[in-house]
């Protein structure tokens, strides 16, 4: 973890302390890494000497407030200065001592950021746009910037970008040619004609592309009579085509195994005997009812299978490696099965030979908390299925990757805007340009608080009768516009460990500062990675820096500075200016 030292001398002490219940420890932790500081913790259970008395601040949750103070009395270095207690969560107590200095926050922070990072929100919920755990997080680093001397973090935004874009692909099918003529290739026709007909008259689809969707429908009777290829067989060059010209790279999920719709969730049952495509849309329920052991005895929607081989596939998938793009698995049933997921992860390993690999579920089936866990005994490096069906937004409350607090490597990439939601008929059904204006208040959010924007744009998506490559295309103009690192999950998140294995410390010595950062782990080495420099963020009035031993960038009340071994300052003493 990240070691920040903001004492005058060099000491090592931490400039913010955790007391918090020894529960509530994994979600501080991961607190603590969403914010970029150390995780320096007691506990009111297991009450050793963790140095809080050097600590500028405490976030405390859950604790004795009286306990807290003896703590504080009785650890060895006490500083004349009282730490500013931050409570983020029900205390219990009166405070003896009245000098000591409390900030108590509306929001019960513990519970709240478990719920969200492990169950998340409903798509119903109130505030789903907005990225509740994210404002939380900013309410804290806000007193933190303001109270902690000279106080360093290590910020979620790339040295020379505003934030990160991952763009995602769910290859649910490679072409009409290879599938019966069953529910999802005569929804297709209907589609091409009657749907985008109805489109058409609503101003949703272009004349040319109302024409061209009808011309389509032929090509693909044709193609299923063996001449030429149907308009999803071209979908997948088309999208690849799109990037190169973009300069961008993407992950693309295919499914591992054909003709297997696998499980049907418990929640789902009920809704088997109505529209299945609306039962392939009613992902939520999965997480917040309870399943039984007879889910394993029914078949998901046969329209949920695949109808292509990825083995079939091997050169394909090999090439998008080698060209900068990721394979990953669109999984069928590793969301409730660790054998099921080491079969899956196995499927596209053994044809990439790429151990990191990363995965979303097939129509986002998913059951908290145990398929975070499946997922890592799978050998998964990330999920990326925490999402909506239905609506743009923030269903984890964040930007941010982070770990589930019942992991130890899995880490989940949030998933915060999708083609379907946006333009699906079944949902909120936009036209394009209210589709763009609904998705870019995300990198709105990107822009202020940085993390990872996480786009999901199906193959046939680019292709009639759907059109919706536009919006994708002007979403990335804008990611750019705004300065954002277009990379690929694997990438991004090499980053965002990178910045979990980080150690940084501040020493002053009259006016020479210094800032020493190293990786504790050797295995991140970032020299050997193609990813940007971490941030780091020193708060302190430019003003007073007078010299740098490297380039940064001067913000209001803080210096961003690109990670480096050795950063000196010249720094005026206060009162000299």
């Amino acid at each position: 973890m990240l070691e920040a030292n903001g004492t005058n001398h060099g000491s090592k002490s931490g400039q913010v302390g955790f007391y918090v219940l020894e529960s509530l420890k994994p979600i501080y932790r991961e607190i603590a890494g969403l914010l970029g500081i150390p995780f320096h913790a007691s506990s009111e259970e297991i009450p050793d000497d963790s140095g809080l008395s050097n600590c500028q601040a405490i976030i405390v949750d859950g604790i004795s407030l009286t306990q807290l103070e003896l703590l504080i009395s009785n650890s060895s270095g006490q500083s004349p200065l009282k730490p500013l207690i931050l409570v983020c969560g029900p205390i219990t107590g009166e405070r003896q001592n009245h000098a000591l200095r409390l900030k108590t926050f509306s929001f019960n922070l513990g519970q709240e950021g478990t719920r969200l990072l492990m169950e998340g929100r409903d798509y119903t919920e109130k505030q789903v746009s907005e990225p509740t755990l994210d404002l939380m997080l900013e309410e804290i680093q806000a007193v933190l910037r303001r109270e902690v001397r000279n106080y360093i973090e290590l910020p979620p935004t790339p040295w020379g970008y505003s934030y990160a874009m991952t763009l995602t692909h769910d290859i649910d099918i490679l072409s009409l040619k290879e599938m019966p003529i069953s529910r999802t290739f005569l929804g297709y026709c209907y589609r091409s004609s009657v749907l985008s007909w109805k489109q058409w008259k609503a101003g949703k689809v272009q004349t040319s592309e109302f024409f061209r969707s009808l011309w389509e429908i032929g090509r693909t009777w044709a193609a299923k009579a063996g001449f030429g290829q149907d308009v999803w067989k071209r979908a997948l060059p088309t999208l690849l085509d799109l990037e190169k010209r973009l300069g961008v790279r993407s992950s693309l999920y295919f499914m591992p195994f054909p003709k297997k719709p696998g499980i049907l969730p418990e929640a789902l049952r009920k809704d088997k005997d109505k529209d299945i495509e609306n039962a392939s849309n009613s992902y939520n329920d999965i997480n917040h009812k309870e399943f039984t052991s007879k889910t394993i005895d029914e078949s998901a929607p046969s329209n949920r299978a695949s109808f292509y081989d990825v083995t079939n596939s091997k050169e394909l998938l090999n090439n998008l490696e080698k060209g900068g793009w990721e394979a990953g698995i669109h999984g069928i049933d590793a969301w409730h099965d660790p054998q099921a997921a080491r079969a899956e992860y196995g499927r596209v390993a053994d044809l990439t030979g790429q151990n990191e690999l990363g995965v979303r579920m097939h129509w986002l089936y998913f059951k908290s908390p145990e398929s975070f866990k499946s997922l890592e005994e799978g050998g998964f490096q990330y999920d990326a299925t925490f999402g909506y069906n239905e609506v743009v937004g923030f269903r984890a409350g964040t930007l941010q990757p982070y770990h589930p607090l019942n992991c130890q490597t899995l880490w989940e990439l949030p998933l915060h805007i999708q083609d379907g939601a946006l333009l699906g008929e079944e949902h909120l059904d936009l036209n394009r340009e209210e589709a763009y204006l609904t998705a870019k208040p995300v990198l709105d959010w990107a822009n202020r608080l940085g993390g990872a924007v996480s786009l999901l744009w199906h193959n046939q998506s680019f292709t009639a009768p759907r059109f919706w490559g536009e919006v994708y295309e002007r979403l990335i103009a804008q990611g750019k516009k705004d300065g954002a690192w277009i990379a690929i999950p694997r990438e991004v998140l090499r980053w965002f460990t990178l910045r979990r294995h980080s150690e940084v410390s501040l020493s002053i010595e009259g006016t020479r500062w210094q800032i020493r950062f190293a990786v504790a782990d050797s295995s991140h080495n970032p020299t050997a990675q193609q990813i940007p420099p971490l941030r780091i963020r020193l708060h302190l009035d430019p003003k007073r820096v007078r010299s740098a031993s490297v380039p940064y960038e001067a913000g209001e009340g803080y210096l961003d500075f690109p990670a480096r071994p050795l950063i000196t300052l010249d720094v005026e003493r206060e009162g000299q200016q």
